[in-house]
């Protein structure tokens, strides 16, 4: 035990290598991110992991900005896994046949990368890291675009929130801050009483069909970002009442 009562590293059950890719890829329900993230932060062993994933979805995602080509042989055995999962999936996987990926290999090997059914080794760092995705990394985009922005007011469920806030910011170099002078200034008292008043994203959003705004402060680094979806700021001195919040983690900072 460490002087604080906090285990110490050896005494840590760590975390397996899908948990760690999931919180990367906000995919874990809100509490449990939140327990991950602490437990990461306590176990070096499993700070190592994290770090080396998400160096790996940045070097992959860097990869998928070039047109590269697919060999027939993959393509043809990737085909079958994703005409395996359309039967089961039909409404909610976004491609379903190879032909649109070796038509449009800009557009979609960013997303297959994550979706396939692949395993990646990461060596040279002292361990050896395995990663096998799950069905769940199909929702989400591994590469991180330029044009990833936020139009009008979009419509969203709470699991997206996290998500599409994580691509809007790793979209822009700064804080990304849309809506009214009275929706942000709503936001500011908001972030005013929490321990780090940063904001770094306003954006309003229906969520879950009921207008909200997107307040998102930053967190314990650079990259880490806590998310509120609120109601209450449509009028002037409205108080920001949040329903929904999560926590993601800028894979580009």
């Amino acid at each position: 035990m460490t002087d604080s009562g906090l285990p110490t590293s050896e005494h840590l059950e760590h975390l397996d290598t899908d948990t760690i890719a999931d919180l990367i890829e906000n995919l874990l329900p809100a509490q449990e991110a939140h327990r991950a993230r602490e437990h990461v932060k306590a176990c070096p062993d499993c700070q190592q992991t994290y770090d080396a994933l998400v160096q790996l979805s940045e070097d992959l995602a860097e990869e998928g900005r070039e047109d590269i080509p697919m060999p027939t042989d993959i393509a043809e055995h990737l085909d079958q896994v994703i005409v395996s999962e359309s039967v089961l999936r039909s409404s909610t996987v976004g491609v379903h046949s190879l032909v649109q990926i070796r038509e449009e290999p800009h557009r979609h090997i960013p997303k297959l990368l994550t979706a396939a059914a692949a395993v990646v080794v990461v060596a040279g760092i002292g361990v050896g890291v395995v990663i096998a995705t799950k069905d769940q990394a199909a929702d989400s985009a591994a590469g991180i675009g330029p044009s990833v922005l936020p139009s009008g007011v979009p419509s969203l469920t709470t699991k997206d929130v996290g998500p599409d806030a994580q691509q809007w910011l790793e979209s822009t170099n700064g804080p990304l801050l849309n809506g009214t002078a009275t929706e942000q200034a709503c936001a500011r008292v908001f972030a005013s009483g929490r321990p780090n008043p940063q904001v770094r994203l306003v954006q309003p959003a229906k969520v879950d069909g009921k207008r909200a705004l997107l307040i998102g402060l930053q967190g314990g680094s650079p990259r880490d970002i806590q998310i509120f979806a609120v109601t209450g700021c449509d009028d002037p001195g409205g108080v920001a009442s949040p329903f929904y919040d999560t926590n993601v983690t800028l894979r580009n900072r």
